[in-house]
Protein backbone atom coordinates (compact mmCIF):
# COMPACT_ATOMS: atom_id res chain seq x y z
CA UNK A 1 0.00 0.00 0.00
CA UNK A 2 1.74 3.38 -0.87
CA UNK A 3 0.88 7.08 0.53
CA UNK A 4 -2.53 8.98 -0.75
CA UNK A 5 -3.93 12.32 -0.64
CA UNK A 6 -6.65 12.36 1.73
CA UNK A 7 -9.74 13.18 -0.67
CA UNK A 8 -12.31 16.27 -0.04
CA UNK A 9 -14.64 14.43 1.65
CA UNK A 10 -13.43 13.42 3.88
CA UNK A 11 -11.49 16.86 5.06
CA UNK A 12 -15.43 17.27 4.89
CA UNK A 13 -15.95 14.80 7.43
CA UNK A 14 -13.53 16.13 9.65
CA UNK A 15 -15.32 19.55 9.93
CA UNK A 16 -18.87 18.50 9.82
CA UNK A 17 -18.53 15.53 12.00
CA UNK A 18 -15.14 16.24 14.23
CA UNK A 19 -13.34 12.95 13.35
CA UNK A 20 -12.44 10.42 10.56
CA UNK A 21 -10.51 7.61 10.17
CA UNK A 22 -7.99 8.03 6.82
CA UNK A 23 -7.37 5.08 5.91
CA UNK A 24 -4.22 3.80 4.71
CA UNK A 25 -2.79 7.47 4.46
CA UNK A 26 0.77 6.42 4.98
CA UNK A 27 2.06 3.49 3.27
CA UNK A 28 2.44 0.33 4.68
CA UNK A 29 6.30 -0.06 3.12
CA UNK A 30 7.08 3.64 5.01
CA UNK A 31 5.45 2.34 8.17
CA UNK A 32 7.38 -0.82 8.51
CA UNK A 33 10.40 0.82 7.55
CA UNK A 34 10.34 2.32 11.09
CA UNK A 35 10.04 -0.61 13.10
CA UNK A 36 13.26 -0.87 14.38
CA UNK A 37 13.44 2.81 15.39
CA UNK A 38 9.86 2.31 17.52
CA UNK A 39 11.67 -1.09 19.40
CA UNK A 40 14.60 1.25 20.28
CA UNK A 41 11.44 2.96 22.43
CA UNK A 42 8.93 -0.15 23.27
CA UNK A 43 9.63 -4.07 23.57
CA UNK A 44 7.95 -5.80 20.58
CA UNK A 45 4.44 -7.82 21.43
CA UNK A 46 6.57 -11.25 21.75
CA UNK A 47 9.14 -9.66 23.95
CA UNK A 48 6.78 -8.09 26.13
CA UNK A 49 3.88 -11.30 26.66
CA UNK A 50 7.14 -13.81 27.01
CA UNK A 51 8.03 -11.96 30.12
CA UNK A 52 6.24 -9.05 30.88
CA UNK A 53 7.58 -8.20 34.30
CA UNK A 54 11.06 -8.78 33.26
CA UNK A 55 10.58 -6.66 29.95
CA UNK A 56 9.22 -3.65 32.17
CA UNK A 57 12.12 -3.86 34.55
CA UNK A 58 14.72 -4.17 31.35
CA UNK A 59 13.01 -0.78 30.05
CA UNK A 60 11.78 0.92 32.45
CA UNK A 61 13.46 -0.16 35.44
CA UNK A 62 11.53 0.74 38.56
CA UNK A 63 10.18 3.68 37.15
CA UNK A 64 6.87 4.37 38.77
CA UNK A 65 3.42 4.96 36.93
CA UNK A 66 2.28 8.58 37.70
CA UNK A 67 -0.41 8.66 40.73
CA UNK A 68 -3.81 9.60 40.36
CA UNK A 69 -5.64 12.09 42.64
CA UNK A 70 -8.63 9.56 42.35
CA UNK A 71 -8.83 5.59 42.45
CA UNK A 72 -10.67 4.36 39.61
CA UNK A 73 -12.37 0.57 40.62
CA UNK A 74 -10.52 -1.89 38.68
CA UNK A 75 -13.78 -2.72 36.70
CA UNK A 76 -15.39 -0.18 34.27
CA UNK A 77 -13.97 2.85 32.55
CA UNK A 78 -11.14 5.11 34.23
CA UNK A 79 -8.16 7.06 34.06
CA UNK A 80 -5.37 4.91 35.24
CA UNK A 81 -1.75 5.52 35.16
CA UNK A 82 -0.60 2.28 33.80
CA UNK A 83 -2.62 3.40 30.99
CA UNK A 84 -0.06 5.80 29.65
CA UNK A 85 3.10 3.66 30.96
CA UNK A 86 5.12 3.10 27.61
CA UNK A 87 5.55 6.84 26.18
CA UNK A 88 8.25 8.78 24.34
CA UNK A 89 7.99 12.17 23.12
CA UNK A 90 9.63 13.31 19.55
CA UNK A 91 12.52 13.49 18.67
CA UNK A 92 13.18 9.85 18.47
CA UNK A 93 16.50 7.76 18.53
CA UNK A 94 17.21 5.42 15.77
CA UNK A 95 17.45 6.14 12.16
CA UNK A 96 15.40 9.17 11.79
CA UNK A 97 12.83 7.37 10.21
CA UNK A 98 10.14 7.34 12.67
CA UNK A 99 11.08 11.38 13.45
CA UNK A 100 10.12 12.01 9.71
CA UNK A 101 6.80 10.30 10.22
CA UNK A 102 5.59 13.30 11.76
CA UNK A 103 5.86 16.06 9.16
CA UNK A 104 4.67 13.32 6.47
CA UNK A 105 3.41 15.00 3.50
CA UNK A 106 0.14 13.58 3.20
CA UNK A 107 -0.61 14.16 7.49
CA UNK A 108 0.42 18.03 7.00
CA UNK A 109 -1.49 18.22 3.61
CA UNK A 110 -4.53 16.81 5.53
CA UNK A 111 -4.50 18.79 8.55
CA UNK A 112 -3.44 22.46 6.30
CA UNK A 113 -6.87 21.78 4.08
CA UNK A 114 -8.92 20.29 7.73
CA UNK A 115 -7.81 23.51 9.52
CA UNK A 116 -8.32 25.64 6.56
CA UNK A 117 -4.80 27.63 6.65
CA UNK A 118 -1.00 26.68 5.59
CA UNK A 119 0.10 28.44 8.82
CA UNK A 120 0.12 25.31 10.82
CA UNK A 121 2.10 24.26 14.13
CA UNK A 122 2.71 20.51 15.39
CA UNK A 123 2.06 21.34 18.73
CA UNK A 124 2.32 17.23 19.72
CA UNK A 125 3.89 14.39 18.63
CA UNK A 126 5.11 11.43 20.61
CA UNK A 127 4.58 7.59 20.40
CA UNK A 128 2.93 5.37 22.82
CA UNK A 129 2.83 1.59 23.16
CA UNK A 130 0.08 -0.56 24.57
CA UNK A 131 0.02 -4.43 26.23
CA UNK A 132 -2.97 -6.52 26.62
CA UNK A 133 -3.27 -7.33 30.21
CA UNK A 134 -1.08 -4.86 31.98
CA UNK A 135 -4.22 -3.14 32.99
CA UNK A 136 -7.66 -1.97 32.47
CA UNK A 137 -7.40 0.05 29.22
CA UNK A 138 -10.82 1.11 29.02
CA UNK A 139 -11.89 5.00 29.71
CA UNK A 140 -15.16 6.83 30.62
CA UNK A 141 -16.21 9.33 27.20
CA UNK A 142 -14.11 12.60 26.96
CA UNK A 143 -12.61 15.61 25.73
CA UNK A 144 -8.52 16.26 25.84
CA UNK A 145 -9.28 19.46 28.15
CA UNK A 146 -5.21 18.79 28.58
CA UNK A 147 -4.01 20.11 25.08
CA UNK A 148 -4.86 23.73 26.11
CA UNK A 149 -6.32 26.10 28.50
CA UNK A 150 -9.48 27.09 27.60
CA UNK A 151 -12.68 25.01 26.77
CA UNK A 152 -12.36 23.36 23.25
CA UNK A 153 -13.39 25.66 20.18
CA UNK A 154 -15.99 24.58 18.48
CA UNK A 155 -16.12 25.97 15.18
CA UNK A 156 -13.08 27.80 13.15
CA UNK A 157 -10.69 28.67 13.60
CA UNK A 158 -10.61 28.27 17.15
CA UNK A 159 -10.51 24.31 17.05
CA UNK A 160 -7.33 22.26 16.58
CA UNK A 161 -6.53 19.31 15.21
CA UNK A 162 -5.87 15.77 17.46
CA UNK A 163 -4.71 12.30 15.71
CA UNK A 164 -3.27 8.84 16.11
CA UNK A 165 -1.08 7.79 13.24
CA UNK A 166 -1.25 3.73 13.48
CA UNK A 167 2.15 1.93 13.28
CA UNK A 168 0.80 -1.13 13.97
CA UNK A 169 -2.68 -3.20 12.72
CA UNK A 170 -5.60 -2.11 14.70
CA UNK A 171 -8.31 -4.46 14.93
CA UNK A 172 -11.27 -5.11 17.46
CA UNK A 173 -8.79 -7.00 19.66
CA UNK A 174 -6.03 -4.17 19.60
CA UNK A 175 -8.21 -1.80 21.87
CA UNK A 176 -9.15 0.75 18.77
CA UNK A 177 -10.35 4.33 20.16
CA UNK A 178 -14.04 5.00 20.31
CA UNK A 179 -15.24 8.20 18.76
CA UNK A 180 -18.28 10.24 18.45
CA UNK A 181 -19.77 12.46 16.02
CA UNK A 182 -20.00 16.00 17.25
CA UNK A 183 -23.59 16.02 16.01
CA UNK A 184 -24.49 13.10 18.36
CA UNK A 185 -22.94 14.84 20.98
CA UNK A 186 -24.16 18.28 20.68
CA UNK A 187 -26.45 18.10 23.75
CA UNK A 188 -23.52 17.89 26.15
CA UNK A 189 -20.97 20.70 27.03
CA UNK A 190 -17.53 21.26 26.08
CA UNK A 191 -16.68 21.98 29.74
CA UNK A 192 -18.19 18.63 30.85
CA UNK A 193 -14.94 16.81 32.17
CA UNK A 194 -15.99 12.90 31.80
CA UNK A 195 -19.16 11.49 30.58
CA UNK A 196 -19.74 8.01 32.33
CA UNK A 197 -22.12 5.20 30.67
CA UNK A 198 -25.02 5.71 32.78
CA UNK A 199 -25.30 9.47 32.23
CA UNK A 200 -25.58 9.04 28.82
CA UNK A 201 -26.32 5.95 27.32
CA UNK A 202 -26.95 6.93 23.81
CA UNK A 203 -23.68 8.77 23.46
CA UNK A 204 -22.29 5.34 23.91
CA UNK A 205 -24.08 3.52 21.66
CA UNK A 206 -23.42 6.28 18.79
CA UNK A 207 -19.56 5.66 18.88
CA UNK A 208 -17.65 4.30 16.77
CA UNK A 209 -14.89 2.13 16.74
CA UNK A 210 -11.92 3.24 14.54
CA UNK A 211 -9.89 0.04 13.49
CA UNK A 212 -7.68 0.56 10.47
CA UNK A 213 -4.68 -0.69 9.42
CA UNK A 214 -0.84 0.03 10.16
CA UNK A 215 -0.82 3.72 8.46
CA UNK A 216 -3.68 4.72 8.73
CA UNK A 217 -4.98 8.14 10.68
CA UNK A 218 -7.31 8.98 13.18
CA UNK A 219 -7.87 12.35 13.23
CA UNK A 220 -10.34 14.18 15.44
CA UNK A 221 -11.23 17.82 16.29
CA UNK A 222 -10.78 19.17 19.78
CA UNK A 223 -14.30 19.21 20.57
CA UNK A 224 -14.97 15.52 20.00
CA UNK A 225 -15.98 13.14 22.76
CA UNK A 226 -13.76 9.70 22.43
CA UNK A 227 -12.36 7.14 24.64
CA UNK A 228 -9.64 4.40 24.90
CA UNK A 229 -11.02 0.95 24.98
CA UNK A 230 -10.02 -2.26 26.41
CA UNK A 231 -8.09 -4.90 24.50
CA UNK A 232 -10.36 -7.82 22.84
CA UNK A 233 -7.71 -10.15 22.59
CA UNK A 234 -5.21 -11.88 24.42
CA UNK A 235 -1.01 -11.40 23.69
CA UNK A 236 -1.85 -7.93 22.23
CA UNK A 237 -0.39 -4.85 21.30
CA UNK A 238 -1.10 -1.52 19.82
CA UNK A 239 1.45 0.97 18.94
CA UNK A 240 0.62 4.79 17.84
CA UNK A 241 2.33 8.18 16.85
CA UNK A 242 0.51 11.25 18.09
CA UNK A 243 0.55 13.71 15.84
CA UNK A 244 -1.33 17.05 16.68
CA UNK A 245 -1.44 20.18 14.82
CA UNK A 246 -3.05 24.01 15.80
CA UNK A 247 -3.44 27.07 13.72
CA UNK A 248 -0.22 29.64 14.33
CA UNK A 249 -0.47 32.32 16.79
CA UNK A 250 -2.78 29.79 19.56
CA UNK A 251 -0.25 29.51 22.17
CA UNK A 252 -3.26 28.44 24.72
CA UNK A 253 -3.25 25.07 22.72
CA UNK A 254 0.40 23.04 23.37
CA UNK A 255 1.26 19.52 25.08
CA UNK A 256 5.18 18.23 23.89
CA UNK A 257 7.41 21.47 23.77
CA UNK A 258 10.00 20.43 21.63
CA UNK A 259 12.65 22.88 22.51
CA UNK A 260 13.22 21.58 25.40
CA UNK A 261 14.93 18.92 23.36
CA UNK A 262 17.13 20.99 20.74
CA UNK A 263 20.18 20.25 22.12
CA UNK A 264 19.64 16.75 21.94
CA UNK A 265 21.11 14.99 18.65
CA UNK A 266 18.35 13.55 17.68
CA UNK A 267 16.80 16.88 16.85
CA UNK A 268 20.46 18.36 14.99
CA UNK A 269 19.76 15.27 12.58
CA UNK A 270 16.18 15.68 12.30
CA UNK A 271 16.33 19.61 11.48
CA UNK A 272 19.76 19.07 9.24
CA UNK A 273 17.35 16.70 6.79
CA UNK A 274 14.12 18.83 6.93
CA UNK A 275 13.05 21.60 4.27
CA UNK A 276 12.24 25.24 5.48
CA UNK A 277 8.53 23.91 5.32
CA UNK A 278 8.98 21.05 7.96
CA UNK A 279 11.34 23.20 10.60
CA UNK A 280 8.15 26.10 10.41
CA UNK A 281 6.18 23.54 11.90
CA UNK A 282 7.81 23.14 15.32
CA UNK A 283 7.68 26.78 14.89
CA UNK A 284 11.39 27.59 13.43
CA UNK A 285 11.33 31.21 11.96
CA UNK A 286 11.01 30.47 8.47
CA UNK A 287 13.28 32.45 5.55
CA UNK A 288 12.15 35.98 5.28
CA UNK A 289 11.30 36.55 9.00
CA UNK A 290 12.30 39.04 10.24
CA UNK A 291 14.03 37.93 13.10
CA UNK A 292 16.78 37.06 10.61
CA UNK A 293 20.13 38.92 9.69
CA UNK A 294 23.92 37.84 8.58
CA UNK A 295 24.62 37.04 12.25
CA UNK A 296 21.75 34.49 13.36
CA UNK A 297 22.56 32.67 9.96
CA UNK A 298 25.83 32.19 10.62
CA UNK A 299 25.88 31.41 13.91
CA UNK A 300 22.74 29.05 12.95
CA UNK A 301 25.51 27.54 10.31
CA UNK A 302 27.88 26.58 13.45
CA UNK A 303 25.04 25.23 15.21
CA UNK A 304 23.40 23.13 12.50
CA UNK A 305 26.33 22.54 9.85
CA UNK A 306 24.70 20.21 7.34
CA UNK A 307 21.33 22.72 7.15
CA UNK A 308 20.90 23.81 3.85
CA UNK A 309 19.96 27.61 5.08
CA UNK A 310 20.42 28.67 1.32
CA UNK A 311 16.71 29.76 1.15
CA UNK A 312 17.49 31.84 4.62
CA UNK A 313 20.62 33.60 2.73
CA UNK A 314 18.45 34.30 -0.46
CA UNK A 315 15.79 35.97 1.63
CA UNK A 316 18.15 38.13 3.28
CA UNK A 317 19.40 39.37 -0.12
CA UNK A 318 15.69 40.25 -1.04
CA UNK A 319 15.00 42.41 2.17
Amino acid sequence: MTPRRATDAEVDTWQEHGWVLLDGLVGTEEIDRVLDDLHLLFPTSEEYHSDPEGATLKWLGSKADQQEEFIWPEEGPGFRGEQHRWNSAFPFPGSGSLNRLCVHPSIVDFAERALGTEDIRLYQSHATASYSGLTNYEQPMHIDRNHSWLPAGSQAPWWNLEGFLYLSDVTEADKPTRVTSVQDSAHVSAITPVVMPDHEPELYAAEHSATGVRGSYLAYRSDVFHRGGPFEGTERARFLLAVAFKCAGQDWIGYNQAQSHSTDPEWTTFAERSTPRELELFGFPPPGHPIWNEALVASTALRYPRLDLSPWRAALQHT
